[in-house]
């Protein structure tokens, strides 16, 4: 026969899985991670300014996002990690600093949350215009100001769609600049489309290239549109760089460049001996051998 054991009653069924518990959260709190800030000067220069234009707000808010991720406050930043409601209380027993930095305990202290909250707010507003950082002056905290900017640039989102396809299709090469620049233009325009869910097909990006290339490069253009193969929007992007090389080149070597200097060299009107006009002195003449 099996031996009888002893069963457990209900409440000490509910008072282990308590205890267990207890220690797991306990265990989960001790082992909450500190927090470092980086100082953002050398990296704000990086954000685009927000000033109002709705076709900037994407890549603002791409780089600022990446920012506060760099910073270790984004979590705060999007809403996902709200205020304690109060302080660590083993405050004793936790480190404040590492080196020369700060600690910062976040999920557990609200004071910690809200220094590292105004952090984030004042690296926002450095990257918004004077107008638009005036306007936020007492937006706070930084999730409010975050998200009261991204509700106010998506609002009208038609007319956003319709700026940023103007911007894709009627875009116009500039001569004078490198043409990488206005291969990144248009790479860059496909980007915001993008982002509002627009995003234009390869061989799209490459219709818009060459679409609006200026006349001096004619050339290139219609080689490229009545190819008898339709080009990749990759060949076509090496072919504009190679025009540009060679006609560096061309520039560079001028037909004068390659002419000897005998060719080149201007005749001496007149005598050679006396400078007149209309004769030449036989004395030259005969050391010539002529």
């Amino acid at each position: 026969m099996r031996p009888i054991r002893s069963t457990c009653s209900l409440n000490q069924l509910v008072s282990r899985s308590s205890f267990i518990r207890n220690n797991i959260f306990c265990s989960q709190s001790q082992t909450m991670p500190a927090r470092t800030t980086q100082n953002p000067s050398a990296l704000i220069g990086n954000i685009p300014v927000l000033d109002g234009n709705s076709v900037g707000f994407p890549a603002w808010r791409t780089r600022l996002e990446e920012l506060f991720a760099i910073q270790g406050v984004h979590d705060i930043v999007t809403g996902r990690l709200l205020r304690p409601e109060t302080n660590y209380k083993d405050k004793e027993s936790k480190p404040l600093t590492q080196g020369s930095h700060c600690l910062y305990y976040a999920e557990e202290s609200g004071t910690d949350w809200d220094t590292l909250s105004d952090i984030a707010r004042a690296t926002l507003k450095m990257t918004l215009s004077v107008d638009l950082a005036i306007c936020y002056k007492e937006t706070k905290p930084v999730s409010v100001l975050f998200k009261t900017i991204c509700d106010a640039y998506k609002k009208n989102t038609r007319a956003r769609r319709m700026m940023l396809q103007d911007a894709f299709w009627t875009a116009r090469h500039d001569p004078n600049k490198p043409i990488a620049t206005w291969i990144a233009r248009i790479q860059n325009s496909a980007s915001d489309l993008k982002s509002v869910k627009l995003a234009p097909a390869d061989q799209q990006i490459c219709d818009c290239l060459l679409r609006g290339l200026d006349e001096s490069w004619k050339p290139i253009r219609d080689h490229l549109v009545y190819s008898p193969n339709e080009m990749s929007l990759d060949d076509a992007i090496g072919a504009l760089e190679a025009h540009e090389v060679s006609m560096q080149v061309s520039f560079d070597h001028t037909p004068e460049a390659f002419a000897s200097p005998a060719a080149t060299r201007k005749k001496k009107p007149g005598c050679w001996n006396c400078g007149e006009i209309g004769h030449h002195s036989i004395e030259r003449l005969g050391a010539e051998g002529l």
